[in-house]
């Protein structure tokens, strides 16, 4: 082994060594850190849990729901039956394929347009 540099090799292995430990110090250190962060927030959580359930309040999001009339009841217009949600499978095409192709339809589709995949065929 050739050393061009001024340091003998125990110095640059110690060096090293110094290095590697003070990385590995200091991952444990922040992994700690965040194990401490999430009981933390889980502690927290869980005694909000529990002082809704002692006082018997609801969150705030339910009372302002609860508040709103109701709609008024709508006259069903058109055809009423009702429709299938299950895809045909056609020629052996994997569920997965077919929920990706209506996917890709869906995402081109205009906002608000309805659509529906009636069949799907391999060539």
């Amino acid at each position: 082994m050739l050393l061009l540099a001024k340091e003998t090799a125990g110095a640059i292995l110690s060096d090293a060594g110094l290095t590697i430990l003070t990385g590995l110090v200091v991952v444990f250190a922040v992994l700690l850190l965040l194990v401490f962060v999430f009981k933390a927030f889980g502690t927290i959580m869980s005694r909000l849990e529990n002082i809704e359930k002692a006082t018997g309040a609801a969150p705030a999001a339910v009372p302002a729901a609860a508040a709103a009339p109701a709609p008024a009841p709508v006259a069903a217009v058109g055809n009423t039956e009702p429709v299938s949600t299950k895809p045909e499978i056609q020629n052996g095409i994997p569920d997965e394929t077919v929920a990706a192709i209506s996917g890709a339809i869906a995402c081109m589709a205009p906002a608000g347009k309805q659509y529906a995949v009636r069949s799907i065929m391999k060539k």
